[in-house]
């Protein structure tokens, strides 16, 4: 392997961890060489002279790590350390280096000098911006995914459970789950040991077994005892051949008394195997739901008992687990009450052998039924079975069309054909919360589903959750939704909710205090101290929108307000004192050099250049696609208008164009959030013609703009200064130094 193959292995690799290496683009985060330079200042140019490093690595601007490449050979990944080493210390304030031969991947942590870990493991792949950010900012070359102060505790089982992971890799068993089954099979038998005698009695005789009997014992009789226990199959037949590995990984376990640590580490500890798992075979993913979401979505639904709760995709069983703790908490603990929440509350349904894991969690957190079965739950029969549902259902599968069809002849898609099958399982009067990719909430394709679920329920809310909330199973954006009152009502209007800070900080760390799951379980219950607050900065974003011509699938719409103040002012429409028209499409293949700037859907940028213009100046746009679709943006000198809503005041005598400009950029993000379309948003006239303008004279206006003007005049001159003085520094301080 040659130097440049190395570096192609690179560049996948970090692409892969979402780092972004194309040039042309603005969110470009690594830089090849001497490219670098360009993103550095001048005394960091200076200092790193004619030396280039390889990769450099930056996060919101700054540069955090270095990576080098070399070719295969141990001598030369240390030399790789060492050379990166010598790159951060020119470059200044980079605490991560990376060095890779091709077939391995090392690092080293600069104050340390040591490797990096996370959770006790050293780490030997590239790492995602928010991870190097972490060691970035902790100064330290570990990272725990728990607090410190159960360190102890969690490092213990976690030693237990890699060792034991290690010895199921070391008998064959490849890929992930498989893996993963057979060590929740192995601890489940120890932790149910000692919860109840007849778990206790199944694990003796595991540990006494002779090596010629071990496997048959555990094959032949503890999966039937289970089985016929419990109802169905808890526990898979081993696929462990040698009896030495099996009775190694009991006796491991059995010097362990696992009832004596708290129960969230033992909570934890199984959560890091599933993740740990995950990370490296990628075929676990679709099976975890964050813990704090499914708390937001069981507290949301507030299951009773006497309802049957159903999770049709329940992976691993978070839904279950969490509503049968849930129910326990809130019922008096009666004989009666204990039989009919341990066998008649809670059901599951899941396609793959993951099912056990769902059973065995749930026999675990005291569920003696166990309603949890292995099956396609398109495919069977459960219309009309219970009162509530709940599911993070699995985004995007590929179904065959017969199957699509056999749920409804409502669905479109498999997404479509999920949440209608959990609809359909509900009673009359039933209710339903699911999580679902953002694309199905806000794209055009799902607005007859949409209208569908509108006419048969009570749609109370939609909530739209954060980037990364499911890090780090998948980036991309989710939503729930939340109904009740399945075919005894229609809805008029639903809360639409915008989840910023969901307890996690960007980087996923934990934060303490109150958040937006929280404040919007508060504001729905009514009992919100802080109502005022549901459009401010400081919670979460709850708008009423209403729903108009439900009927109509030609003129149905969800309609949102925009919010305006309450103390009385007058407003006119924008469509009623603005001309409002669309830009002319055109390419930079069509376009005709010249020094006149295409405006399309960027945010202050241009695309490129034109010949002529196809307006005049001082107008303003509004971008039409992109992710700054609806970006408002003024212009002194003409342009033309490709991709974009051009606006100008019908009167200048009446509303002054530059007026009508600053109403709407103060309303900037209202403007984005009328988007549709997630792959490629898109605003469009009709969202913006109804925007409402204060009425204000023409001798206000003229005053508000021309103080504003003088402030702006004032700043740039300003900026100008400090740009000025800040210059003479470095250059002052540059001349000490060669």
């Amino acid at each position: 392997m040659i130097e440049q193959e190395v570096r192609h292995q690179i560049d996948r690799a970090l692409k892969q961890k979402g780092w972004v290496l194309e040039p042309k683009s603005r969110r470009q985060n690594v830089y090849f060489e001497s490219a670098v330079k360009r993103q550095l200042d001048s005394r960091q140019v200076q200092r790193l002279g004619s030396k280039r490093p390889d990769y450099t690595l930056f996060d919101n601007g700054q540069p955090i790590a270095i990576v080098e490449a070399k070719k295969p050979s141990t001598k030369s990944l240390k030399k790789a350390l060492s050379q990166a080493r010598k790159y951060a210390e020119r470059i200044g304030n980079i605490r991560v280096m990376v060095a890779c031969n091709g077939n391995s991947v090392k690092t080293e942590h600069f104050d340390s000098g040591k490797p990096l870990y996370i959770d006790g493991a050293e780490v030997v792949d590239f790492l995602p911006a928010r991870v190097l950010r972490q060691f970035h900012n902790s100064n330290r070359n570990t990272l725990f995914s728990v607090p410190e102060n159960i360190i102890e505790d969690r490092d213990q089982l976690i030693n237990v459970f890699s060792d034991m992971n290690n010895e199921l890799r070391a008998v064959g068993i490849r890929a992930g789950l498989e893996r993963f089954s057979e060590f929740a099979n192995i601890l489940f038998l120890k932790l149910l040991s000692e919860q109840s005698p007849n778990g206790k009695e199944i694990w003796e005789e595991l540990s006494r077994a002779s090596l010629e009997t071990l496997i048959n014992y555990f094959n032949d009789i503890t999966v039937k005892k289970l089985s016929e226990k419990y109802g169905g199959e808890v526990l898979g037949e081993t696929k462990i051949e040698d009896p030495a590995k099996l009775r190694k990984i009991v006796h491991t376990l059995n010097s362990l008394q696992l009832s004596s640590i708290d129960e969230d580490i033992k909570g934890l500890a199984f959560e890091h195997f599933l993740k740990s798992t995950t990370d490296t075979q990628n075929d676990l993913g679709e099976y975890y739901t964050p813990r704090h979401i499914v708390r937001f979505i069981v507290q949301l639904l507030n299951p009773a008992l006497g309802e049957k709760v159903y999770d049709p995709f329940c992976g691993t069983g978070g839904f279950l687990t969490e509503t049968f703790r849930y129910m326990s908490g809130r019922c008096r603990a009666t004989a009666t009450n204990s039989k009919m929440l341990q066998c008649e509350t809670v059901y599951g349904r899941e396609l793959t052998t993951t099912a056990r894991i769902a059973k065995m969690n749930m026999i675990l957190s005291g569920d003696g039924h166990s309603g949890v079965v292995r099956g396609h739950s398109l495919k069977e029969e459960t219309e009309g079975l219970f009162d509530t549902v709940l599911t993070n259902i699995p985004f995007s599968l590929e179904l065959d069309e017969d199957i699509i069809a056999q749920v409804g002849d409502e669905a479109n898609d498999a997404d479509e054909a999920c949440v209608l099958k959990s609809f359909n399982s509900l009673k009359d009067g039933g209710s339903m919360a699911v999580v679902v990719p953002e694309g199905f909430l806000v794209n055009k394709s799902h607005r007859e589903f949409m209208r569908h679920l509108f006419s048969s329920a009570r749609v109370r809310m939609i909530v739209r959750l954060p980037r990364g909330c499911f890090a780090p199973y998948t980036d991309a954006k989710t939503g729930i939704i939340y109904l009740t009152d399945k075919n005894q009502a229609q809805t008029d209007w639903f809360y639409r909710v915008d989840i910023k800070n969901d307890g996690f900080d960007r980087r996923r760390n934990p934060v303490s205090g109150i958040n937006d799951l929280d404040e919007t379980l508060f504001f729905l219950s009514g009992k919100s101290a802080r109502l005022k607050n549901i459009n401010s900065d400081e919670g979460p974003q709850i708008s009423e929108v209403q729903i108009r011509n439900l009927e109509d699938a030609n003129s149905f719409q969800m309609y949102q307000d925009w919010n305006i103040s309450r103390g009385g002012h007058e407003y006119v429409l924008l469509e009623d004192v603005a001309e409002l028209k669309n830009g002319q499409s055109i390419t930079e293949a069509t376009a005709i050099l010249g020094d006149v700037p295409v405006i399309g859907g960027g945010r202050g940028t241009f695309k490129y250049f034109h010949n002529s213009a196809n307006t005049s100046k001082r107008v303003f746009t509004l971008g039409k696609s992109g992710a700054y679709s609806g970006y408002v943006w003024w212009h002194e000198d003409p342009i033309w208008a490709s991709d974009a809503i051009v606006v100008r005041s019908k009167d200048e005598g009446v509303f002054l164009t530059r007026f009508l400009f600053m109403c709407m950029a103060n309303k900037q993000t209202e403007i984005y959030e009328r988007q549709q379309g997630t792959g490629q948003p898109h605003i469009y006239i009709t969202h913006i013609k109804d925007f409402p303008i204060p009425k204000v004279s023409i001798e206000e206006q003229h005053r508000l703009l021309e103080n504003y003007e003088k402030s702006q005049k004032r700043l740039e001159k300003l900026e100008r200064r400090v740009t000025e003085e800040k210059r003479r520094i470095e250059n002052r301080i540059n001349s000490s130094y060669y």
